[in-house]
């Protein structure tokens, strides 16, 4: 494939992470979203902050969402690239590790 070369160079992007909101309901919402901290430790805190607040802030196409934690069921994250060793160190000491949902 040619390219002009006024295009910009051709690059990956990188993966998108994702989450679900399942509320209480029955409704779910699900979003796709860039990495929001570029550490272990930025994450870390991140982490703590979310899972103590009563509304979860989300900014998306130029509207901003804020949603009382209380009507949501559940969330499922993706979390691209984090291998198990990654994934502990962000998580609370609690957080289950490596499991796999069975039906």
């Amino acid at each position: 494939m040619w390219q002009d070369a006024k295009d910009p160079p051709m690059s990956r992007k990188p993966p998108e992470r994702t989450v679900t909101l399942h509320f209480i309901d029955g409704t779910k919402l699900s979003l796709e979203f860039p990495d929001q901290s570029g550490s272990a430790a930025a994450r870390k805190m991140k982490i703590a902050d979310f899972l103590t607040a009563n509304h979860l802030v989300i900014e998306a196409e130029g509207a901003l969402m804020v949603l009382p934690m209380a009507n949501i069921k559940y969330m499922s994250f993706s979390a691209p690239f984090m291998d198990s060793k990654a994934m502990s160190e962000v998580l609370p000491r609690h957080a289950i590790i490596g499991a796999r949902i069975r039906f």
